[in-house]
């Protein structure tokens, strides 16, 4: 008799206040943002789950679906180009390459992103939309710039406290205020005010 291989144990990843280039044993690469956490399990490290953002590069293996545990979703791909940005129970994921399906959560049912298409999940704020996205701009946190087209407030915040190394806070009633446009996160002053001065708002500290 052959004894059963047991599982390794699962292996954790904790990114500082930069970038973190995470090799999988299959030979796909996830690039691990600021402040972010991915673990990796199973017999292949095929079952992800992460905390934060970020980007995936996963090879093409039909013969296995890699699943990535994010917030309140279960992100499932056999091979693909997507960034994740999951904060609590809200996800954001953009696809720029291959096609991804989302499950779990508050969704009645599945959905299966393609190549230029992105989905914003916050049960929070009862929002689950799905809508078109430049390849570009996926993952564009890595050049240092940070796009959005009608994304509340609250998730613009929470971007911003990752990628730009500033605590961004915004009151209740102002979260799910949509906002549009590029904000570069080199300089983080810049950006809070930016983004605040785009939106007409004040800038306490």
């Amino acid at each position: 008799l052959v004894p059963p291989l047991r599982n390794p144990e699962p292996r954790t990843f904790t990114s500082g206040e930069s970038m973190q280039t995470v090799a999988l044993d299959d030979g796909s690469q996830v690039v691990l943002g600021p402040h972010s956490q991915l673990t990796v399990a199973g017999r292949e490290g095929q079952q992800l789950a992460l905390q934060g953002g970020a980007y995936f590069s996963i090879r093409h293996n039909p013969s296995r679906e890699m699943t990535i545990a994010a917030g309140g979703l279960k992100i499932g791909d056999i091979g693909t180009r997507f960034e994740v940005q999951a904060n609590g129970d809200a996800v954001r994921v953009e696809v720029s390459e291959g096609r991804v399906q989302l499950t779990g959560g508050a969704l009645d049912k599945a959905v299966e992103l393609v190549a230029g298409r992105r989905m914003l999940f916050d049960p929070a704020l009862n929002l689950a939309t799905v809508a078109a996205v430049s390849g570009s701009d996926v993952g564009e946190w890595r050049q240092g710039r940070l796009s959005y087209d009608a994304a509340p407030l609250s998730l613009v915040a929470a971007d911003l406290s990752r990628y730009a190394g500033i605590s961004v806070t915004v009151p209740a009633p102002l979260g799910s205020r949509r906002f549009s446009g590029t904000l570069s996160i080199h300089d983080c002053d810049s950006a809070v005010r930016d983004l605040a001065q785009l939106m007409e708002l004040d800038v306490s500290r």
